[in-house]
């Protein structure tokens, strides 16, 4: 199950999230009709640990296996989703991911597709200066990705 509820407030999510970086482009994708691009993650299940889960979804939605580096971020976030304009209150943590193999990179190219039970994701590899001009979720990513902390950082958007 995993660590999500609703309320007449708003929606809660426990989440991690995976950076990928390959000759200095990071992997990000963007959902089918939807304005924003964000890094691979997904929702922690109830009694999973975090480190488990963003290996399990990554392995999920890009059918790869990665070793993780690093924990980097642990962001909370208070956000109106852009489309559903749903309020959120979420957890995430940030792992910097490592790839097994370069499999991925080498079958799919510079952008991508994948149907994951019926929605589509679009990946693509972009360079981290690129980054700037894109919207990302969330926003801290573009200044954060020039420099990865050595140790874990607590950042809170509102």
């Amino acid at each position: 199950m995993d660590i999500t509820f609703k309320t007449p407030e708003g929606r809660f999510n426990y989440r991690v999230a995976g950076l990928l970086i390959h000759e200095d482009k990071l992997l990000i994708m963007q959902d089918e009709n939807q304005p924003y691009y964000y890094v691979p993650g997904g929702r922690v299940m109830l009694h999973e640990k975090s480190e488990d889960a963003i290996k399990r979804e990554i392995r999920e939605e890009l059918s790869i296996d990665v070793n993780v580096k690093r924990m980097l971020w642990a962001n909370e976030n208070f956000f109106v989703e852009d489309t559903l304009k749903e309020k959120f209150h979420e957890i995430c943590f940030f792992y910097l991911l490592e790839l097994k193999d370069e499999e991925i990179v080498v079958d799919h190219g510079e952008e991508f597709v994948v149907n994951e039970n019926g929605k589509i994701h679009t990946y693509y590899w972009k360079r981290l200066e690129e980054l700037k001009d894109i919207n990302v979720y969330p926003p801290f990513l573009k200044e954060k990705i020039k420099e990865l902390p050595l140790h874990v950082e607590h950042i809170i958007e509102t």
